[in-house]
């Protein structure tokens, strides 16, 4: 009977589903800016755990912070430019490029100089002693605006930057704080809707045709420790850019939500959503980084890129 009892529960068990792994706890860093609204389809739409991630999105006020968070343990994974990734490597940080964001190119362009109303700038030489607000210092933007600046003909001293956050952006160039910001969607439209600046330069478009503006970032350790959860990623965000390019009347109502700001749907087919990462989406960045001497070491972008 005894004997009897076991061969049924064994056979039992032999048909059992098996146990579905615990979720990983992942806290992930984002910023003010509509590249990262897939983060919160994937979150509402149970698309993360679906991919057995419990995810926890967390808005950080300036993206330079994140890398900090990523290293004190408060976020796994984090929002990142390209230029705040290799300062950090380059300051010893063991931090990876885990994952794309957001591209964009010069049909998509939706970075721009943003220009206070009242202010006239008819050419680059109208900024000379202009303060322009920049969303951290050697930021994507910020290093991209030198570069552009360099350009046009103008140096880093021929106008102030000041480090302001993407909210504050509208608010500082109505009251006439700053001349102009590096700004970009949502709060650009809003911006120009309120009709408190408008759009002198598209300036990294104008260098860059295709630029990987902005990627997820996270710790090595963690990368090797989760590396399905690094894989169910990239795949919740490629699922989360589908649905939304199914639905993009939803848009609006989530990014208020998270992001308190709409923009219109400028982007047929939401194409700037792309996880995907190019070998060479390194190379202008660290070309950029070594003319403005922000890295001291040789860094190697085939050693910071997780496939």
């Amino acid at each position: 009977m005894f004997k009897t009892t076991l061969g049924v529960l064994a056979a039992i068990a032999a048909f059992a589903p098996l146990a579905r792994a615990e979720p990983v706890k992942v806290a992930i860093g984002y910023v003010t800016a509509s590249d990262f609204t897939p983060i919160f389809f994937a979150k509402e739409k149970g698309i993360f755990a679906k991919h057995d991630l419990d995810v926890d999105p967390k808005r950080i006020p300036i993206i330079v912070n994140i890398p900090t968070g990523l290293m004190s343990g408060d976020l796994q994974i984090g929002a990142s430019t390209m230029p705040g990734l290799l300062q950090a490597v380059d300051a010893g940080l063991d931090l990876r490029l885990i994952s794309g964001a957001a591209r964009q190119d010069r049909e998509h362009s939706k970075i721009a100089l943003m220009v206070r109303s009242g202010l006239k700038i008819e050419k680059p030489e109208d900024l000379k002693g202009k303060k322009i607000g920049v969303a951290g210092f050697n930021s994507m933007m910020d290093v991209f605006l030198r570069k552009w600046l360099r350009v046009k003909g103008l140096g880093d001293n021929d106008v102030t930057r000041v480090e302001a956050i993407f909210p504050q952006m509208p608010d500082l160039l109505k009251a006439g704080t700053l001349d102009a910001v590096t700004i970009t969607d949502p709060l650009r439209a809003a911006a120009e809707k309120s009709g408190v600046g408008y759009v002198y330069a598209e300036f990294v478009a104008d260098l860059q045709a295709d630029t990987l503006a902005v990627g997820y970032i996270a710790k090595s350790d963690w990368v090797a420790k989760y590396p399905a959860a690094v894989k169910n990623f990239r795949a919740s965000l490629d699922e989360a850019a589908d649905y939304m390019r199914a639905h993009p009347d939803e848009i609006g109502p989530m990014e208020t939500k998270y992001l308190g700001f709409t923009a219109p749907s400028r982007f047929p087919g939401l194409s700037d959503f792309s996880t995907a990462i190019k070998p060479g989406d390194l190379d202008y960045y660290i070309a950029m980084g070594k003319e403005f001497g922000l890295y001291k070491s040789a860094l190697d972008p085939a050693k910071l890129i997780v496939r």
